[in-house]
């Protein structure tokens, strides 16, 4: 009965890790961001694509960690309480790892960030003193960005049309089906749009859909975005799986394995007055997108 449990906690771990990716993949500038020169060759990574997923590597097994705990989601009765000792031991290990694997990356791509903008600035320089000086050009400082909808379950139409409204935001109606331009709550990511449900006029669904950048960064900065959001308002989620295929972690791939489905995944968080609340990868309709769907309490 205990090698079944003990392979499969194998494979979950395993199937969280990268084996360190910042630490394999991320590489830090040959020199000192205040030594480099115009002439300097830059061959580090700038790109925090790898810190990224060492850091959603660092809150998985967090969570695996906690459901071996408290004996708990994937690791529940069909588990000896050694096989959950040894579970909570590696996953911190785990966590250990790519804690430290992210913290390298992010440092190596601030390092290399910065002797690129140390670069461009020289160069930058160089080219001004052989140029006459323009007239300085004041620029207007741009409007701020519209506030947070916040929008609420159990609101009105007009309610929730005149909360759309005031946030400076779209409201529309066409074909049965409600729309916001803004998302219900701050955090998530730039560029979300609500679609709402009413029953007998009141809000009972919210669902919320996010179009990430057309890039691999982006794309995984999108998603760690609104979970994150999602985690700092209703804490961690009961549920949680996401799936990254070997075959698709390095970023030249990544989107295709996002559109063809086989990078998947999902969260879930049941609140204590009965709302719902889920994250998810949806690939249908395409382009692939991330929802997050918030349920009002059953009647």
């Amino acid at each position: 009965m205990q090698k079944r449990p003990l392979a499969a906690l194998i494979a979950v771990w395993l199937g969280l890790s990268c084996s360190g990716c910042s630490l394999m993949f991320s590489r830090g500038p040959s020199v000192e961001p205040e030594n480099v020169d115009t002439t300097t060759n830059l061959s580090c990574s700038q790109n925090v694509f790898w810190p990224v997923w060492d850091t959603i590597d660092v809150f998985g097994n967090g969570v695996y960690m906690a459901m071996a705990a408290s004996g708990s989601g994937v690791y529940g009765e069909d588990y000896p309480p050694e096989a959950r000792n040894a579970a909570v031991g590696i996953h911190a290990a785990a966590m250990a790892i790519y804690g430290a694997s992210a913290i390298y990356g992010y440092y190596v791509t601030n390092k290399c960030q910065r002797a690129h903008e140390r670069q461009e600035e020289l160069r930058k320089a160089e080219e001004s003193s052989k140029e006459p000086l323009e007239p300085l050009r004041v620029v207007p400082t741009p409007p701020p960005p519209p506030e947070p909808v916040e929008l609420a379950l159990g609101a009105s139409r007009e309610e929730a049309a005149a909360t759309c409204r005031r946030a400076g935001h779209e409201w529309s109606e066409g074909e049965g089906i409600l729309r916001c331009s803004g998302a219900p709550f701050a955090g998530l990511p730039a560029g979300a749009s609500s679609e709402l449900e009413f029953a007998e006029d009141r809000l009972i669904a919210i669902e919320v859909t996010v179009r990430p950048p057309e890039d691999a960064q982006g794309w995984a900065g999108a998603l760690r975005e609104a979970e994150v959001a999602l985690v700092r308002r209703y804490g961690k989620p009961q549920q949680r799986s996401f799936a990254v295929p070997d075959e698709c972690k390095a970023a030249e791939v990544f989107l295709a394995c996002v559109a063809d489905g086989r990078v998947t995944g999902s969260a879930s968080w049941s609140l204590a007055d009965g709302r719902a609340v889920t994250l998810a990868i949806a690939t249908a309709p395409p382009p692939t997108t991330i929802r997050v769907r918030l349920t009002a309490a059953p009647e």
